[in-house]
């Protein structure tokens, strides 16, 4: 499986960091895709939610980190240390991801039920749940006296505004093409096992063979096709590109959303992935430096972590 973290986002020190770590950018819609109405996401306290990785997500897109540092009253050194603290979450969240992607790995004949035990038995979400408790303690530590008890308002107003500018900016999900189908999804990079390839999270499409999708940057770069030699990130039997009723599981999702992506934005199947982990991004693919190179991306990818993409996927029947 994918290692989705073999490149987690990473941020720079100064204060035009990242956009989206996790998912939302000026000019790139979330999406709260067709079917899935938003409400959740609309009511969801997300500070509040003790795994949500929420201060990174807000903080990887450079707007509100301006914006936060003027609300709070931050020096650009104090807000470089709040940055650090999102860093070092983002880091330590990397490391449990790749552990829990090595028990799945070494799992192959294990059924989804055994693995996710053994994933529990690693504690992934705990671990999880004690680097997002230490971001939040260590962000209210670094604003200014009394301060700390608006740091949950500022989180879930943001919230809010961020899902309701990117579903009012997004377009359809998908585009049927007389033969495939195209999907927008969010995208991030791994090491793949081969230079150039691309992971997606249904194992029938990397061991079936020859497949290769096209993919198109949302905004910027350039369109390029690509083998898919690996299955992931988050789920092996997500093939959301199939209509609902030919998905190997997430029937009840709409076509072209991704669990990942449900789980993330409406927290679908209690935000958990297939192998009960907390789903802490939304990405429905991987892709290769190499790739993002070749799509004049690899700087914006590798900077923001993130980035939206449209990908065709012609071995898909109407």
């Amino acid at each position: 499986m994918a290692s989705l973290r073999a490149a987690w986002p990473r941020r720079i020190t100064g204060l035009r960091v990242l956009l989206l770590a996790v998912a939302v950018a000026s000019g790139s819609g979330l999406a709260l895709a067709a079917g899935l109405s938003g409400a959740g996401a609309k009511d969801y306290p997300a500070y509040s939610d003790p795994q949500k990785p929420v201060l990174s997500y807000l903080l990887s897109n450079d707007q509100n980190v301006e914006e936060f540092q003027k609300e709070f009253g931050l020096s650009d050194g104090k807000m470089k240390e709040v940055l650090a603290v999102v860093r070092t979450e983002d880091d330590a969240v990397a490391r449990e991801y790749h552990e829990s992607e090595q028990i799945i790995e070494s799992n192959k004949g294990a059924s989804d039920t055994e693995i996710e035990q053994k994933i529990s038995h690693s504690d992934f979400d705990e671990k999880v749940k004690q680097a997002v408790g230490r971001t939040k303690s260590d962000v209210e530590d670094l604003l200014p006296e009394g301060r700390a008890d608006d740091l949950r308002h500022w989180v879930d107003e943001q919230w809010q505004e961020d899902m309701a500018r990117s579903s009012a900016q997004s377009e359809p999900t998908y585009r049927a093409k007389s033969r495939g189908h195209t999907c927008k999804v969010w995208a991030t990079y791994y090491k793949g096992l081969t230079k150039y390839e691309v992971a997606l999270p249904h194992k029938k499409v990397k061991f079936s063979g020859g497949h290769r999708a096209r993919i198109t940057p949302v905004s910027g770069g350039r369109r390029v096709r690509a083998p898919v030699k690996e299955s992931g990130p988050w789920n092996t039997r997500d093939n959301y590109w199939r209509a609902s009723k030919d998905r190997s599981m997430w029937q009840s999702l709409p076509r072209c959303v991704p669990e990942a992506q449900a789980a993330f934005y409406d927290n679908y199947h209690r935000g958990k992935d297939q192998f009960g982990r907390e789903v802490v991004n939304p990405a429905g693919m991987d892709i290769t430096p190499a790739v993002a190179r070749r799509m004049h991306l690899w700087k914006r990818i590798q900077f923001r972590g993130y980035i939206r993409v449209r990908v065709h996927f012609p071995w898909v029947s109407r």
